[in-house]
């Protein structure tokens, strides 16, 4: 019988750890958290302070059992997460298992490998109460905003939104960038361009004005330099050759990780740390299971010596010891933690490439990606030879400044290879004369600010300090669910809903959408993780103010004095006033607020907001050469909650129905028939056998395509790659271009 039981979050980490502690001791998974507050109630008691009223969650009953069962006359050890959230589950586990909080039962560990997790059980300590309760305020305060929120906008909009601390703080930041394009106005500019030395660039000053700053705002001021330009001759005013290093780049953390894996992998936030999550607990390598990177939430850069002399070695030897850099010191961020170490390699030997066809492709792609990023973090800086040109006529009065790049050792470049070389270097003298070739005006108009995509709002809401490591994820995923904002291709857009929540909430809960206010309050929780501030007064500060602000809210809205009603291009069909859109429980609708005329808002309308007016298109049945089977009158096709489908125009009369049936491109992989393009009450599409449930029971995520996997004859599916459709292989998971097979 075992005499220590470990009790890890989750069960391919309790594998993990099992095959390196061996048969003295029993490790058993929670499967993440055990105990929360309520679901169907407040569950937080104020009565001069703070009681959370935790129970346990419903599914792991079992599981809690088991725990209980297995922790008899045993010594426990709670090795959950090394965060405040694996700090907190710690915590609610001893409370289930009737341990004392001041015996030493807690192990910590940054890495899962044989070394650190033997010497991890070692060095027990006490559950770090500060952090617990940082965690608890977390809760509680998302709890007192969600719980008492979201029955508000439940009111005023419709049921199953939700409102909270950190994720309406995101959707402010979204809907004012939204804002800022809808009323940005293009102005034209002009510019100057020409080649040289066999180079395209642009004019950089006239007249001593420096154009890139302030280009020509008329045609007449870009006809009069492109004149002066044609009619003088232009020679070298000026040679610079300097010597410059570019540094490598830091090892990950969370934000920079994920914004990596968004932009050059495609990979959503969500989806970048359910992979990650997967390396750090162990993945099966020829039969063995390995953890192959360390703690994947976290906000530091700083790395452990023993790492640094791995990474070292294995750059000596497979570069040579020139690329070896000397140690770096980073300034620590105002808003960072520091508690973990950078993201990298739990066994820095253990090459990328190695690996290859081992791992599933995304957790290869993912792994190089962390590990070339880490070895390139520990390697020497590339060096350039810079090469700047200024080109000018006689009077000095145009300019052309020209830049070239030459690379004269590639550094850490060896391993991640950048495009800062150009492709000449040109040597010219000082007062050499130069041919201004092909000079030509260019009219441009300035743009919009970007969209925020995933990878540039976690960038963002960690410059503000809204969030942490742990929580991007979730706020982005929650944003989308309650369909506040939506993708659109890489960019993170705002619905309508999401535009006139965030105008409810910043008008009438301006303090919980406050940025500097959400960024302090991650302050103050820092501050009861460090022991300098105290829990309850950080909560009473909070909640005093909140219950005022709230209080006036909901009497206003009971008594219908608070009322979202926005102004639209609609005119009433009855007296010619300009509707209003209204929410109410089955969507939105139109009414007039004169006569009091309503009108339903269909399914596949358009409808765009601008801060002031609801600009809605709506959307009207197309009508079919094809009778109702069962009155007579002409068919329809109308855009329903799941997409397209045809009705009787008589409708509500007649309540004749019938989906539109679309096709897929290849034909069942299992009885050959017609495969339907079907769309799930989430809204995703899948694939369904037109023979199911009769005879063939098929059903995909892909669409199946007619051609067949040149290496095992198995059926090819559809799938976007970057932006690129391929066919893939179920069975072998290799990728085929469409066009290479339709050549064969």
């Amino acid at each position: 019988m075992t005499k220590k039981l470990v009790i890890v979050e989750s069960p391919s980490k309790a594998k993990t750890i099992q095959k390196y502690l061996g048969k003295e001791y029993t490790v058993l998974s929670s499967q993440g958290h055990v105990r929360d507050l309520p679901v169907s109630s407040f569950g937080v008691k104020i009565n001069g302070k703070f009681t959370p009223e935790f129970e346990i969650l419903k599914g792991k009953e079992k599981i809690v059992k088991t725990l209980k069962s297995e922790a008899r006359g045993k010594e426990i050890l709670l090795a959950t997460d090394n965060d405040r959230e694996g700090e907190a589950i710690a915590w609610h586990l001893s409370k289930i298992l009737k341990m004392k909080v001041k015996d030493e039962n807690r192990i910590v560990f940054n890495e899962i490998t044989k070394k650190v997790i033997k010497e991890s059980v070692k060095k027990p300590r006490q559950i770090d109460m500060n952090m617990v309760n940082s965690q608890l305020t977390r809760r509680i305060l998302d709890r007192i905003v969600g719980y008492k929120v979201s029955p508000i906008l439940w009111k005023v909009f419709k049921y199953g939104l939700s409102a909270g601390r950190v994720q309406s703080a995101a959707l402010r930041i979204l809907c004012e960038r939204e804002k800022s394009i809808q009323k940005f106005k293009p102005q034209k500019y002009f510019e100057i361009t020409a080649n040289i030395f066999g180079e395209k660039t642009k004019l950089k000053f006239f007249d001593k004005v420096d154009l890139h700053k302030n280009p020509f705002d008329s045609q007449q001021k870009a006809d009069k330099a492109l004149n002066y330009i044609l009619s003088t001759e232009f020679s070298i005013l000026d040679v610079k050759d300097v010597t410059t290093a570019l540094k490598p780049p830091l090892p990950f953390k969370t934000s920079t990780l994920q914004q990596a894996a968004a932009s050059e992998l495609n990979f959503p936030v969500s989806k970048t740390m359910k992979l990650a999550q997967k390396l750090y607990e162990g993945v099966d390598v020829d039969g063995e299971t390995i953890a192959l990177i360390t703690y994947m939430r976290t906000d530091s850069y700083r790395i452990s010596e023993v790492a640094r002399k791995k990474a070292m070695e294995f750059i000596t030897e497979n570069y040579g010891k020139e690329y070896v850099s000397e140690k770096r010191i980073v300034k620590k961020s105002a808003f960072s933690q520091d508690a973990h170490e950078a993201i990298r390699p739990t066994y820095p030997e253990l090459n990328a490439d190695s690996l290859k066809g081992k791992l599933s492709k995304e957790l290869y792609s993912l792994y190089s990606l962390i590990w070339r990023r880490f070895m390139a973090s520990q390697m020497t800086n590339s060096v350039y030879e810079k090469r700047t040109f200024k080109i000018s006529d006689e009077k000095q009065r145009a300019q052309f400044v020209m830049e070239f790049k030459k690379r004269k050792f590639d550094g850490f470049e060896r391993l991640m290879p950048t495009k800062n070389e150009t492709p000449s270097f040109p040597s010219a003298r000082i007062g050499e004369k130069v041919e201004i070739v092909s000079p030509e005006i260019l009219e441009q108009e300035t743009k919009p600010p970007s969209r925020y995509s995933e990878a540039s709002l976690v960038k963002k809401l960690e410059a503000v300090g809204i969030g942490r490591p742990s929580t991007y994820a979730t706020i982005i995923q929650t944003l989308l669910d309650r369909k506040y904002v939506e993708r659109n291709k890489k960019n993170l857009v705002p619905t309508v809903l999401g535009l006139l929540v965030n105008d409810f909430l910043t008008r009438e809960f301006s303090k919980i959408v406050n940025l500097k206010f959400t960024a302090s309050m991650e302050k103050a929780l820092d501050g009861i993780e460090e022991g300098k501030s105290d829990w309850q007064k950080v909560l009473k500060e909070f909640n005093d103010d909140f219950v005022e602000n709230l209080n006036r809210v909901a009497d206003e809205v009971k008594s219908k004095k608070l009322r979202v009603a926005v102004q639209t291009n609609v005119k009433c069909p009855k007296c010619g006033t300009e509707m209003v859109l209204k929410y109410g429980r089955y969507g939105t609708y139109l009414e007039c607020p004169n006569c009091g005329e309503r009108k339903k808002v269909p399914a596949g309308s358009e409808i765009s907001y601008d801060g002031s007016v609801a600009h809605v298109k709506l959307s009207t049945p197309e009508m079919l050469d094809e009778k109702c089977p069962k009155c007579g009158a002409p068919l329809v096709k109308k855009m329903g909650r799941y997409g397209e489908f045809i009705s009787c125009s008589r409708y509500p009369e007649c309540d004749y129905t019938r989906p539109v049936v679309k096709y897929a491109r290849g034909h069942c992989p299992k009885c050959g028939g017609k495969v339907t393009i079907r769309k799930s009450k989430r809204g995703k599409i899948f694939y369904l056998c037109e023979n199911n449930p009769e005879s063939c029971d098929f059903i995909s995520w892909y669409e199946p395509s007619d051609f067949k996997c040149p290496e095992d004859g198995e059926t090819l599916y559809y799938k976007t790659r970057k932006g690129s459709e391929v066919l893939f292989c179920p069975k072998c998971k290799k990728e085929f271009s469409v066009e290479s097979l339709k050549k064969d």
